[in-house]
């Protein structure tokens, strides 16, 4: 029996959610439906962004998406033919005025700038009219978030020297906290939950503060999300896949409190919201609803989801699909590390979001099979609690 069908079997998205002993998250009194019966959108758009094309670049990963100065701006990981995090990958986007029509992909930048090996896992995000851009650099293996803003004259990408974050790499883009500060949610190394932290409005100086291991949890790749609350935050990390996928701590999300902005955090503890092991992200609306975009426990990458609060409200308990189709199979990416296995054939994926809120439409970026870049649009009023 494959991995995929033990998962399904194992993993009831319904009963973890109303299952005893784990932490909160999504409102137990609520039914977490199944895949076949959650609610689409009333209203939804669909958009590709750039597909990949042979000879070209095969790869393409982690998008991220900012407006600025009249402008989409969506930029993502690329390689040549496959996943390989720190050597050759590069990171290229492209632009557009109304989200629909996007120029053709450029590199924003590459190896060997800097010395570097590899560029990925790149934020975008406006703040007092500058793009910035938070780009994971690689050298000898070992990952610091370099930071760059956009020159808006010369239409490129500027590095800020000695403004990196060693060791650390965001997954969500920044929130403003109570205090003034600004907190990025994140990983240090690629089995610690961590969060970056500004020294208030200055965005070239941030405090990488790591989440403390508990014992008897071991989180892998935790690509923390933060749902960020007026009297506390939510570290919300990807469950960990180590071995088989039906280990306990594999099926629903790890989770950490935070009463002081993020200075100190509680014990990891396993919540009761149900997930794949991919990439979450989240947000606050204009409507004062937190958001959470995670792929499904039962559909996996597959089935892309959008979970919603009440306004102000603590818990979860609203879900929408965002993309849920597993064809047209995927068509060149070419696996990872050495590039010579190939997932052509293999189903689609729906994964690794970020997302912004425009004038009352959310726009939400993902990878397509790790090789095309697509949008979803929704308007926010469709988020019903």
């Amino acid at each position: 029996m494959d991995d995929e069908i033990m998962r399904n079997e194992k993993g009831d998205s319904g009963k973890l959610a109303k299952e005893e002993g784990l932490f909160e998250v999504w409102d137990a009194s609520v039914e977490f439906p199944k895949p076949k019966y959650m609610e689409d959108p009333g209203i939804i758009t669909q958009v590709a962004v750039t597909k990949a094309k042979e000879g070209e670049f095969h790869y393409l990963h982690e998008a991220t998406v900012a407006w600025h100065k009249g402008r989409f701006f969506v930029g993502w990981s690329n390689h040549k033919t496959h996943e390989d995090e720190n050597r050759d990958e590069q990171i290229r986007g492209c632009t557009s005025s109304d989200g629909l029509h996007w120029t053709e992909p450029t590199v924003w930048v590459a190896a060997p700038f800097l010395g570097l090996s590899s560029f990925n896992h790149p934020l975008l995000f406006e703040y007092g009219e500058v793009l910035y851009g938070f780009f994971v650099a690689w050298r000898n293996g070992k990952p610091c978030t370099e930071i760059f803003t956009f020159d808006d004259e010369e239409e490129k990408w500027v590095h800020h020297n000695g403004a990196g974050l060693v060791g650390f790499l965001p997954f969500c883009t920044p929130q403003l906290m109570e205090n003034g500060n600004w907190i990025i949610g994140g990983e240090f190394g690629w089995s610690h939950a961590a969060v970056a932290i500004s020294d208030g409005g200055d965005f070239l100086r941030w405090r990488v503060m790591e989440i403390p291991d508990t014992e008897g949890i071991q989180l892998l790749y935790p690509e923390t999300a933060i749902v960020c609350q007026k009297d506390r935050l939510l570290a919300f990390c990807r469950p960990r896949q180590i071995g088989s996928v039906n280990a306990d701590d594999s099926l629903t999300a790890p989770v950490s409190e935070s009463f002081d902005y993020g200075e100190t955090w509680g014990p990891i503890r396993m919540s009761n919201f149900p997930l794949g092991p991919s990439q979450p992200f989240s947000g606050v609306l204009s409507t004062g609803q937190n958001y959470l975009l995670v792929n499904s426990l039962e559909e996996n990458r597959t089935l892309l989801l959008i979970a919603v609060t009440e306004p102000g409200g603590r818990l979860f308990r609203k879900i929408y699909k965002v993309r849920h189709q597993a064809w047209p199979a995927i068509r060149l990416f070419g696996g990872y590390n050495d590039g010579k296995g190939s997932y052509a054939g293999k189903p689609t994926e729906w994964a690794y979001p970020g997302a912004i809120e425009r004038e009352g439409k959310l726009y939400i970026v993902y990878s397509q099979g790790k090789e095309d870049c697509a949008l979803t649009v929704i308007p926010v009023e469709e988020l019903h609690w």
